[in-house]
């Protein structure tokens, strides 16, 4: 069995999480059979209990206070940054990790000489392993001495296509991006803020503007923008013709979003 504390350290990206962040912790904490592996929690400045719920962890796990809410890669930068280990795990605070999973995760990785892996977030019958285009940002396992070269998280994303980018800088590198549906973590979501409509609006608007950042970067043309904003077009006057008040919402985020890039 593999040291996990000496070859592996741990990111979780947090943000107004703390209903979710303790189970979090403790599903790994009540599977492990030996010493953690470093632990750190970037935390974007949350205003809820998630310090005070920290505190009663003790070594166990190192929080990093942003004084601001700096987006999901920029904080996953800063844990990978504070590791000094080769491996490194990024994680959402809404996923039920066991010891045994991360295990197997790192043994798929060595194995089959991979610079991503990632394991199934839902439950599956489908046991598979194969290099693929992307993967989830939900769990992430990064060889940091293959990805070193290729660098991590663009900050340009501050949520969403962040982990499509990644992916495919590391296969453009010839690197190989492993789903490992043969491990189970799951995701259960819902881990950050209510969704009041000031939420839901900010959410969408990162959408479409990420959307719009990552066809601009990897030279998809105006064309496929233009072609996503159609879409959402069209579903706000279907949202006007049927009275859907949340469908308009997030359609008109997701435009504001793709109108502010420039």
């Amino acid at each position: 069995m593999q040291d996990l504390s000496t070859e592996l350290s741990l990111v979780t990206v947090t943000y107004n999480s703390a209903k979710v962040l303790g189970g979090h912790i403790d599903s790994l904490r009540s599977s492990a059979t030996g010493p953690l592996p470093k632990w750190f929690i970037v935390d974007n400045a949350s205003t809820d209990d998630t310090d005070s719920l920290l505190s009663t962890y003790g070594q166990d796990v190192e929080l990093i206070k942003n004084s601001e809410n700096l987006g999901f890669g920029s904080a996953c930068n800063i844990g990978i940054a504070a590791s000094n280990t080769r491996y490194v795990l990024i994680l959402n605070p809404d996923t039920e990790l066991s010891e045994s999973a991360i295990q197997q995760l790192l043994v798929e990785m060595k194995s089959r000489d991979a610079a991503i892996a990632g394991p199934a977030l839902d439950p599956s019958d489908d046991r598979s392993v194969e290099a693929v285009d992307w993967l989830v940002g939900a769990v992430l396992l990064f060889d940091t001495e293959k990805m070193d070269s290729v660098g991590y998280f663009d900050e340009q994303f501050f949520l969403y296509e962040e982990d499509v980018d990644i992916c495919k800088r590391a296969n453009d590198a010839n690197l190989k991006v492993l789903h490992c549906r043969n491990v189970s973590i799951p995701h259960v979501g819902g881990g950050s803020t209510v969704r009041s409509r000031a939420v839901i609006e900010f959410i969408h608007f990162h959408k479409g503007r990420s959307y719009a950042i990552y066809a601009h970067k990897h030279g998809l043309g105006d064309k496929f923008v233009e072609a996503y904003v159609r879409r959402n077009k069209k579903r706000m006057i279907v949202a006007l013709l049927t009275f859907g008040v949340a469908r308009y919402v997030r359609a008109k985020a997701k435009i504001k979003g793709v109108n502010s890039v420039q």
